[in-house]
Order: structure tokens, then C-alpha cells, then sequence
């Protein structure tokens, strides 16, 4: 296999619709390192993909960092509408597609996971046999099938999988690029937090 591309010629998404409740205040705007969580994210996205933007029903706050911003398409659907309005907007093609509140993100998974995206509608790790979706690569291929589940009420961020091709690519072959599993630490209480903002 060829060496992956300085950057990847699609975009990639952080979604940050979530309600922050264990957290107490907004995820995406916790201080860290000089600037905001989600501005920590987007700086590790743009190394490696064409673009970034935000999906986001309040879009001032990261208009107001420089971000592009989307929303929802099929609102008040979760996560999933989020995941939604992503695919749709991306352009066509794949989009990575994270959470707001992971700020760990490293460089090496995330050139694993898009440089298999070809061939595939949803390229996302396993960890301890379960999915990581806001870790993950999808496809245009992706939207008529999440649309069908929200329809249908089904809003688990991998109800769609049986509809699409999807690449699990699995401890064994992702530990090799990320081997603390750093990039799916995110920030759901105030603890989590304390710990990525001490770099533990």
C-alpha cells in the first residue's frame, strides 16, 4: 500500500449538537491549551483533511472561531441527525466525521481510517467489540440509509450499518497507530476533563 496523501481530499466534521449534561457547561468551548476544545480538534483535522467544518444548530459561537457551520438537516433526531446533516454536507465522497469533545485525536489512526476509505460507506474502529462512530469515515452512499432510519425512529449511530459496506478495522491493526487509544478519550464530566487538560 502506497504511502497515505499529505491531506486527504475530503472534509472532515465535528459534530456538536450534545446537551453537555454530565459536564454542566458547553463541551466545545472548555479551555484548553490557549484556545477552545473544539478549536484543538479542528487543528488536528486540518492536518491531515481538506477541510473542516462544524454541525451545530447554534452556529454564532463557532462562526465566531472561524469555523464553517451546518445544521441539522432531519432535526432533533440525536447524534445520528448530526451524522446525517455531516454526509450531506460534505459534497460528495467521504467525510471524517468526530465529536467536539475529543481532543486527543491522533495523527496516524486518522490516516489509517482514510486511506481506506475507498470501496467503503463506513470505515470505523473497534474498540473492546464495539464501533466507535465518531472515530470514523463515511460516504455519501450513507445519507438515503441514515435518513430511512431516523424515519423510522431507529437512532443508534449504527442502526444504518446493515444498509451500507462498512470496513470494522479492528484492535489488532488500528493499535499499531494509536496504541493508548487516545483518540476516543472525550470529555463527558468534569473529571474527564481535569485529565485531558493535565495530559494525563
Amino acid at each position: 500500500m502506497s504511502a497515505p496523501p499529505e491531506k486527504f481530499d475530503f472534509p472532515a466534521a465535528i459534530l456538536a449538537g450534545g446537551k453537555s449534561r454530565r459536564m454542566g457547561r458547553d463541551k466545545a468551548f472548555l479551555p484548553m491549551e490557549g484556545g477552545a476544545v473544539v478549536s484543538r480538534v479542528a487543528d488536528s483535522l486540518k492536518e491531515i483533511f481538506s477541510d473542516v467544518f462544524v454541525v451545530a444548530n447554534d452556529p454564532l459561537p463557532y462562526e465566531a472561531l472561524g469555523f464553517r457551520v451546518v445544521a441539522d438537516i432531519l432535526k432533533g433526531n440525536d447524534s445520528l441527525g448530526g451524522l446525517h446533516a455531516a454526509v450531506a454536507s460534505a459534497g460528495g465522497g467521504h467525510v471524517f466525521v468526530t465529536g467536539c469533545d475529543m481532543p486527543s485525536l491522533q495523527a496516524p489512526l486518522l490516516r489509517g481510517l482514510a486511506s481506506r476509505a475507498e470501496g467503503w460507506d463506513v470505515v470505523v474502529p473497534i474498540l473492546r467489540d464495539f464501533p466507535e462512530p465518531l472515530c470514523a469515515v463515511y460516504s455519501s452512499g450513507c445519507e438515503a440509509p441514515i435518513r430511512s432510519r431516523i424515519e423510522a425512529g431507529e437512532l443508534k449511530m449504527i442502526s444504518f450499518h446493515p444498509d451500507v459496506r462498512v470496513m470494522r478495522v479492528e484492535e489488532a491493526e488500528w493499535r499499531a497507530w494509536d496504541p493508548g487509544a487516545l483518540s476516543f478519550r472525550n470529555l463527558n464530566t468534569p473529571g474527564d476533563y481535569e485529565v485531558a487538560a493535565g495530559g494525563k
